[in-house]
C-alpha cells in the first residue's frame, strides 16, 4: 500500500509540471526565444522578487563584475542598466509580461561540464501553488531546456534517482527549494 501511495505521488508531480508546461508550451518557448535573443547580446537573468510579480529584478554579467537591479529599490538603475547593454526593450518588456502572465519567477542559464565538455542549459523557475501551510518550506518547479539531447550519466542517475524528471529529449523538470 506505502508503495502504491509513493508511487502515485510521483507520477502526480510528474503530470501537473508536465501539464503546466504543455498547456503553456507557446508561451514559454516565446519567453525562451526572446531571452536568448537577448542574451546573445550580454549575458543576464531575470525575473520577480515578490509574489504578485510586480518587481523586476535584473543581474546582468560582465567578464569582471556582476550588476544586481530591481525595480523595487532603484527603478531607475534597472533603466540604466537596459540602456547600457542595449537590450531591445520592447523583447525585453514582451518577456516580462509572458514571465508576468504564467507566474514564471526566474530565468536564466546555467553551465556545467560533461565528459570533458562544457554545455549549457535555460532554466525557468515556477513557485509551487502547494505552500499555504504554516511549516510547509516553499518549493520551486524548475524546467530544464537542453540544447541538444543527452545520454549523460549524470542526468540518467538523476532521473532513476527521482530527483529529475523527463518531459520529452530536450526538456526536464525538477523541483527545488531556491528559484535561482
Amino acid at each position: 500500500m506505502l508503495v502504491w501511495i509513493l508511487a502515485s505521488c510521483a507520477s502526480v508531480t510528474k503530470r501537473k509540471s508536465a501539464d503546466y508546461y504543455l498547456q503553456n508550451k507557446k508561451e514559454i518557448n516565446e519567453i525562451r526565444k526572446s531571452y536568448l535573443d537577448l542574451y546573445a547580446q550580454q549575458p543576464f537573468s531575470a525575473g520577480f522578487t515578490d509574489r504578485s510579480f510586480k518587481y523586476y529584478v535584473m543581474e546582468v554579467k560582465t567578464d569582471s563584475v556582476r550588476y544586481i537591479y530591481n525595480t523595487e529599490k532603484n527603478e531607475p538603475q534597472v533603466y540604466k542598466l537596459i540602456n547600457r547593454f542595449k537590450y531591445d526593450t520592447t523583447k525585453l518588456y514582451d518577456m516580462s509580461v509572458k514571465m508576468h502572465d504564467i507566474k514564471c519567477l526566474w530565468i536564466s542559464r546555467s553551465s556545467f561540464f560533461t565528459n570533458d565538455r562544457r554545455d549549457s542549459v535555460t532554466y525557468l523557475s515556477f513557485r509551487s501553488a502547494n505552500n499555504q501551510g504554516i511549516f510547509v518550506e516553499n518549493k520551486y518547479y524548475i524546467l530544464i531546456f537542453l540544447n541538444h539531447p543527452t545520454n549523460s550519466p549524470m542526468v540518467k542517475a538523476r532521473l532513476k534517482k527521482g530527483d529529475l524528471f523527463k518531459i520529452d529529449d530536450l526538456v526536464y523538470f525538477t523541483i527545488g527549494s531556491k528559484f535561482r
